[in-house]
């Protein structure tokens, strides 16, 4: 029986990390579709802000940009966010995307 534990956890660490990496990129899709107007974006950018907004590479190095805090900035908005009505899976794409830029 422990012998097929092995293959069988490779195979879902596998689609674990096809899921997320299919996050990332819906995530970025998004971003490019709905936050680009105010937000810079771009995993290449490294400085620089959009209307006065951090971009998402800067975002995400923040030591204080944690998973609830987007979520709330994303639910909540801010003055100038316009409410998307995002749904969970969309929020938590976004979320994978910014999230991804820490390593870029």
């Amino acid at each position: 029986m422990h012998r097929s534990v092995g293959p069988a956890l490779g195979i879902v660490l596998a689609l674990t990390t096809t899921v997320h990496a299919q996050d990332v990129v819906n995530g970025e899709a998004l971003a490019r579709r709905w936050c680009v107007s105010c937000h810079i974006v771009s995993a290449d950018a490294r400085t620089g802000q959009a209307n006065g907004l951090p971009s998402f590479p800067t975002l995400a190095k923040a030591p204080q940009t944690t998973e609830t805090s987007l979520r709330r900035a994303m639910t909540a908005g801010h003055s100038r966010m316009p409410d998307f009505s995002l749904t969970k899976q969309e929020q938590d794409n976004l979320i994978a995307y910014i999230f991804s830029l820490r390593s870029r």
